[in-house]
């Protein structure tokens, strides 16, 4: 067969052409990744023969089938590599060499590619600290007890942030194959789609006007904290607070100063907040805080904190022109078994005496607090 070997490269010589008579059939082979034919048969036999499939396995004697898969892998840029039974490369296309960073000639065995890579820092990625682990792992995983041909598939990613699908393939006699197929239009797809779930999941639990969780989000959450309280009964705060004189503010400066300071408000509120505690916007301008661990009485010592230490708005308003903000707030502690509504309708009840008696304060729902 006339295959030009160049060393240990796998090829074809510039202008491969076979000959093969297969009874009477004559297949001309040309360059690039097809063929011509010609047959003496007439036409109803040579179509008969040439649509026949042929199983594909080690019995089968077809050269021009060799020719085939050699041809496939010249084309492209999927890779194939070919390790003896004592892991030497032997057989290589020019992809193959090209990712891993070989030449025609050389000897390498998988190890020698493998620390090469770590050490340089080129070609494939090898992140593992020790390259001598991360090899005697791999082999382990290449050629573990053999009884019969076995396959693996995995992706490899090179430093060139490209990505190969593999496939390997260790036969009964311990030699192994190796194929590669780009995917990496594949992997950055996957990381597009993986990126923009990530963002519909946060701004699914998140108010698009001041950036902090909104009521679909901070509800679910309050729920949440209720069922670990059932388990392990630790103290549950929770306020219900309303933003002073908002619509003055909307009617007087114009909503889109109200929307400024609708987020003032809200990032002031959810920094000051220590680690653990949730600050939510409810809708308008109302907003919830859910203290976990907390007391009814600690969490008004938080609110007024909060209360006292609202910085002044300034932003998009005339020079010397600046908005001071308020809020009154309501402040429930949960009972044991109690439901998420009925906790926030006893804080809704402290809010309403927190407006009823001059807003910009912060009330405890009480007995004594129920509205008859």
């Amino acid at each position: 067969m006339p295959l030009e070997r160049r060393s240990m490269s796998m090829t074809l010589s510039s202008t491969p052409r076979l000959a093969h008579e297969y009874g009477t059939l004559s297949l001309l082979w040309s360059t690039g990744c097809g063929y011509t034919q010609t047959c003496k048969d007439s036409p109803n036999l040579r179509k008969d023969r040439l649509m026949r499939i042929a199983r594909l396995d080690a019995d089968n004697e077809t050269p021009e089938l060799l020719v085939v898969l050699l041809h496939t892998f010249s084309c492209g840029k999927a890779f194939l590599g070919v390790y003896d039974d004592n892991d030497y490369l032997r057989y290589a296309n020019d992809s193959f060499l090209s990712m891993f960073g070989l030449e025609v000639g050389q000897v390498a065995t998988f190890s020698d590619i493998i620390l090469s890579a770590a050490k340089s820092g080129r070609t494939v990625r090898i992140e593992a600290e020790d390259a001598a682990a991360f090899i005697a792992d791999a082999q382990r995983r290449r050629r573990g007890h053999l009884r019969e041909a076995r396959q693996r598939s995995f992706a490899v990613d090179f430093v060139n942030d490209e990505w190969y699908w593999c496939t390997e393939t260790l036969m009964p006699n311990e030699w192994i194959v190796l194929t590669g197929a780009d995917i990496t239009s594949l992997k950055e797809t996957e990381r597009l789609i993986s990126a923009q779930r990530d963002d519909a999941l946060r701004l699914s639990g998140i108010d698009e006007l001041t950036g902090v969780p909104n009521r679909r989000f901070v509800l679910a959450r309050l729920e949440a904290l209720l069922r670990e309280g059932c388990a392990e009964r630790p103290a549950l705060s929770v306020a219900v607070l309303d933003l002073d004189y908002f619509k003055y503010i909307n009617d007087t400066f114009g909503h889109e100063t109200g929307d400024v300071a609708l987020r003032h408000f809200a990032q002031h509120c959810d920094s000051t907040l220590a680690s653990g505690g949730l600050f939510g916007r409810l809708g308008g301008e109302e907003s919830l805080v859910a203290l976990p661990g907390t007391n009814s009485q600690d969490a008004k010592l938080i609110l007024e904190q909060m209360l006292g230490s609202i910085p002044l708005v300034s932003a998009r308003l005339p020079a010397h022109v600046t908005i001071g903000l308020s809020f009154s707030a309501g402040i429930a502690e949960a009972r044991v078994g109690e439901s998420r509504d009925d906790l926030l309708v006893r804080a809704d009840r402290a809010l309403y005496l927190a407006k009823s008696s001059g807003r910009s304060r912060v009330e405890v729902d009480s007995p004594k607090s129920a509205v008859q």
